[in-house]
């Protein structure tokens, strides 16, 4: 991963791309500069960049900055396009924001402007890549696989709740394939020609939830919309919504009830429709209960719930898992895969897959990438312990010491960063919280 964040620096006057790129080096960016249209796609192709500073007026270019924008946020849509201009004007900045950039910043401009412009724009395309643009791309790689008999009911339960538009709250455990049900309603219902939007709640930053969630306005300008707006005649789904704050339920209580909401800064109501689903590793009645969750909210959400078994209830689908999973990692067609199919026979008898799908995907993935033999190794490098040193132990007592030196090994591996530790080993970052505290783990946490 990049520790540095990349900005693109497009502007005709070299002194305006000098200084531009003094100030953001000051700052730890690296700067990429470009005079023109030609120059700047060149760059766009070769390098990967958080932020995009684009001028309006580029002379001796083939493109102006508006028609550059267009063609930006068609081939990177992900990107954030700050604009920038001597000669602004409203009309202007409306007609950029509509054509995507994330803001418009008239010149002069201060240090602090652009710097703080720069750092919320890094910040909201991690968000929209961590909530939906990466969570989007391993939807569209997967099924909802299984043929046990729990699944069977939960697939007939999708086929007569998805052409309603009924509220849907999927629980289950992390890993269980909360989203895929969700992508499966949506997928089936009349919002499917609309976008299906993903947001984490445990993502969210607090203090910036409602700007992501509602988006922002200032001076009548829409700066950013939010998740509810782009999911407009579509589906939004929020995954954990018994993370979000208090004070956020109660809006999106409103917007359930209004079908309209406010952005941040505006008191113009923004009328919607959007098919909202939800999933929850918790249940929700016993956060109500605990004065976590609006009642009212609950009962506005709870129409229809789906309950996913985690994958030690559904036994008999991993053999079809593992054959599903080893089409997409198989390098070759000729991969056997009865191979694989007996190492997780053989060593998981009796495993309660904490992970659920989520890590036998992992494993599957190991396997295609390293072997049986190096995979039966790194297990035992990775827990601390083999069959040897637990075979006099209780299981109880095996399972507490492969749990504690598992868990070490993984949080030592990511620098003991909670969040990609958490994202890796298929658990919710509160579930390995609470985790390690059971398990006596102290770290210094980087989430």
């Amino acid at each position: 991963m990049r520790n540095n964040k990349n900005i693109l620096i497009i502007d005709d006057e070299k002194d305006i791309r000098e200084s531009i790129s003094g100030i953001l080096s000051d700052e730890g960016y690296v700067s990429f500069i470009a005079k023109n249209s030609s120059e700047a796609i060149v760059q766009i192709e070769k390098n990967v960049f958080d932020t995009i500073i684009l001028d309006v007026w580029l002379n001796d270019s083939d493109l102006d900055g508006i028609q550059l924008l267009k063609k930006i946020k068609k081939d990177k849509p992900e990107i954030p396009v700050i604009i920038i201009s001597g000669h602004g004007n409203i009309e202007m900045a409306v007609d950029a924001i509509k054509n995507g950039a994330y803001e418009f910043i008239e010149k002069p401009f201060s240090s602090e402007r652009l710097l703080l412009t720069v750092k919320r724009s890094i910040e909201t395309f991690l968000v929209k890549n961590e909530n939906t643009t990466l969570k989007r791309k391993n939807l569209e790689d997967y099924e909802f696989i299984g043929t046990s008999t729990n699944i069977i009911k939960v697939k007939q339960l999708i086929e007569k709740v998805s052409p309603t538009s009924s509220r849907v709250i999927i629980y289950g455990k992390s890993g269980t394939g909360k989203d895929l049900v969700a992508k499966e309603i949506h997928n089936k219902s009349k919002y499917s020609k609309g976008n299906f939007i993903i947001v984490n709640s445990a993502l969210l930053e607090p203090e910036g939830i409602e700007e992501e969630l509602f988006g922002l306005e200032e001076n009548s300008k829409v700066i950013k919309e939010g998740f509810f707006e782009k999911a407009n005649n579509g589906t939004l789904f929020i995954d954990e919504i018994g993370d979000m704050p208090i004070q956020t339920q109660s809006k999106i209580l409103r917007v359930l009830t209004d079908s309209s909401f406010y952005r941040v800064g505006s008191n113009n109501p923004v009328n919607i429709d959007v098919r909202l689903l939800c999933s929850s590793t918790e249940n929700l009645e016993k956060l109500v209960d605990e004065g976590n969750f609006r009642m009212d909210l609950f009962h506005r959400l709870n129409v229809v719930s789906i309950s996913l078994p985690s994958l030690s209830e559904r036994i008999d689908d991993i053999e079809n898992l593992i054959k599903y999973f080893s089409k997409i990692y198989s390098p070759s067609p000729d991969t056997k895969v009865s191979e694989l199919i007996d190492y997780i026979s053989t060593n998981y008898v009796n495993y309660e897959w904490p992970g659920n799908i989520r890590e036998l995907r992992n494993i599957i993935e190991r396997y295609y990438i390293i072997g049986v033999k190096s995979l039966e190794n790194s297990e035992q490098i990775e827990s601390g312990f083999n069959s040897k040193n637990v075979i006099s132990m209780p299981l109880k007592n095996a399972r507490k010491i492969f749990e504690k030196n598992y868990l070490e090994s993984q949080i030592h591996r990511f620098n003991g960063n909670i969040s990609k530790t958490a994202s890796f080993i298929g658990m919710e970052r509160s579930a390995l919280h609470r985790k390690l505290k059971q398990l006596g783990i102290s770290i210094d946490s980087k989430e």
